[in-house]
């Protein structure tokens, strides 16, 4: 049981349309993410999120970029467990640890296009998709194109269901995380 009443739900107790994503995700990671139990509740936003999560990987970022962008939008989220998750995913897909690090202390990065990637990511949350023209343009000044401003609302999407999630229900962090744990900067605060 996590707050707000959310369980992490398996197989067994999930709805059936659930608990064959949950098979699915069994399959390709070898385990079920706690993440994935909890939106088990609901098999359209199950259905959302698995399905969003393969389409990102569709986008016209590499492994690398695509994981820098994920970790720009947890920060401004501020969702810890995706931060300590992405923290080690972003390690498997050989992003530099300098950059991980800089990202999870809100720090600028090293390499100009990476940076461009990282602050664009992070304004587009900040927001609300309200960006300004200048930054647009710094994007693509960068090297990247109206396909990757849109690919970061896919990027953002993703991580909208998986953040807000964690949120609602104070997602418990899985074993493969351990040792990645954060503590957001506590910009964010809970309504009234």
């Amino acid at each position: 049981m996590t707050i707000n009443g959310f369980e992490l739900l398996d197989t067994a107790t999930a709805p059936a349309a659930s608990a064959e994503m949950l098979e699915g995700v069994k399959k390709a990671w070898g385990f079920v993410p706690n993440l994935n139990r909890v939106l088990a509740a609901s098999p359209a936003a199950t259905e959302a999120y698995t399905t969003l999560w393969g389409i990102s990987e569709k986008t016209s970022f590499t492994p690398q970029e695509r994981n820098i962008a994920y970790l720009a939008i947890i920060y401004e989220n501020e969702c810890t467990y995706c931060m300590a998750g992405h923290t080690n995913l972003s390690k498997m897909a050989k992003v530099a640890d300098s950059d991980i690090y800089a990202i999870r202390e809100g720090r600028v990065l090293d390499d100009p296009k990476l940076e461009a990637l990282r602050s664009f990511a992070a304004n587009v949350i900040r927001g609300r998709g309200m960006v300004s023209e200048a930054d647009v343009a710094a994007f693509k000044a960068a090297g990247y194109t109206n396909q990757s401003v849109l690919d970061i609302l896919v990027l953002a999407a993703t991580k909208l269901i998986s953040n807000y999630t964690n949120h609602l229900a104070d997602t418990p962090v899985d074993g493969f995380m351990k040792g990645a744990e954060w503590v957001a900067p506590g910009h964010l605060k809970a309504a009234a």
